[in-house]
């Protein structure tokens, strides 16, 4: 198992990992009907165009074993209000016959190592709460909640409640 940046020719891999790792993890959260309708190609244009040309305020790895695509991470600029100095990890996903296995814990840890390599002074993230199984990775690798909550209603116009997690580096 290997973590690589990830390249234009994985836009369509990363799109069916996030659909699998979706359906899987929010069966119990989100609706049926909801998860059904999530299109792996959608969005995978831009995602392609980014994947050619990232810079330092966007970019993305994968975790690959014997030339399959297990994982990926996406990391760039708050996209939401955030502390000076930090690094937000955008999205993590594993397919699901990958959980448990390593690929996960590799990728936050290139987010980790990206945010100081920058320089940044934290990593932020967001989580929906009911994710226990995400909540205890970023956990094990020493992400902590900051007591931020919010609630989103774009997932399919469910109203699920996010938390924050963060982790600071000593610059």
């Amino acid at each position: 198992m290997q973590v690589r940046s990830a390249r234009a020719e994985d836009a369509h891999a990363i799109g069916q990992i996030r659909i699998a790792a979706w359906r899987a993890a929010y069966a119990a959260i989100m609706g049926a009907h909801y998860l059904a309708s999530l299109d792996a190609t959608q969005g995978m244009e831009a995602l392609a165009a980014k994947l050619q040309s990232p810079t330092p305020s966007w970019r993305a790895w994968v975790c690959e074993s014997n030339g399959a695509l297990q994982g990926f991470v996406i990391v760039g600029e708050p996209r939401y209000k955030a502390r000076l100095g930090t690094l937000e990890l955008w999205a993590l996903n594993v397919h699901p016959h990958h959980w448990r296995l390593g690929a996960g814990r590799q990728l936050v840890r290139v987010a980790l190592q990206e945010a100081q390599s920058q320089g940044r002074r934290r990593l932020e993230l967001w989580c929906i709460d009911a994710n226990v199984r995400a909540a205890s990775l970023y956990e094990s690798a020493g992400l902590v909640r900051t007591g931020e909550m919010r609630t989103n209603a774009g997932f399919g116009g469910h109203r699920l409640t996010e938390v924050a997690y963060e982790r600071a580096f000593k610059n």
